[in-house]
């Protein structure tokens, strides 16, 4: 009996949909077709077959269908570390984008809008009536690593340069965070074993 190789089942996986799809053979939508569902094991292919079949996308075609599907195992399949990477780049994204439009439209002869930028103490910055910063030191320190300067020419420039670049550096200072917490409660435990 033969054994059929990852790239074989996926393959026939790809076919598969575009059978049940009746989407015509041809290279260009059999390889849009093979991109969205790029990140789905051969695993799950069966119960992907399962939720296309399910009812709620009725007036969506076939690539709709199988996007939606396909978004939806993404978004199951991502860590907690993914998430909450993600969210705090969309929220730094966003607070970096209006610091930069302010200091660009305002007027001043004497300074730079970048120097006025760099001028900003990220810690200080709050929502109007609240003593909690918006940034925390997570944000901080990926503030420091990316650098004010780098901050300024990309957060308008290159958004999707910019969003996966910090998504990175926050992936990476919440893996260190997370560590160091568990450093922290470890080490009593380290050190009475140590001891013994």
């Amino acid at each position: 009996m033969q054994r059929h190789t990852e790239d074989q089942i996926r393959a026939q996986f790809v076919t598969s949909l575009m059978e049940y799809f009746k989407i015509e053979e041809d290279i260009n939508l059999r390889a849009h077709v093979a991109d969205l569902v790029r990140h789905i094991h051969p695993s799950q292919y069966r119960e992907f077959f399962r939720r296309l079949s399910g009812g709620g996308m009725a007036f969506k075609n076939g690539f709709e269908k199988i996007a939606q599907v396909a978004a939806e195992f993404e978004e199951e399949s991502r860590t907690p570390i993914e998430r909450e990477a993600e969210e705090r780049t969309a929220n730094l994204y966003r607070l970096m984008y209006d610091l930069r439009r302010n200091v660009t439209l305002e007027r001043n002869a004497e300074k730079s809008a970048l120097e006025r930028f760099e001028a900003i103490r990220f810690t200080s910055i709050r929502r109007e009536g609240e003593k909690k910063p918006l940034l925390d030191e997570t944000d901080i320190n990926v503030v420091k690593i990316l650098g004010k300067k780098w901050i300024y020419d990309y957060v308008s420039l290159d958004r999707s340069l910019f969003e996966a670049r910090v998504m990175n550096e926050y992936a990476n200072e919440i893996l260190r965070r997370e560590r160091s917490r568990t450093d922290a409660i470890a080490a009593p435990l380290k050190g009475r074993l140590l001891k013994s």
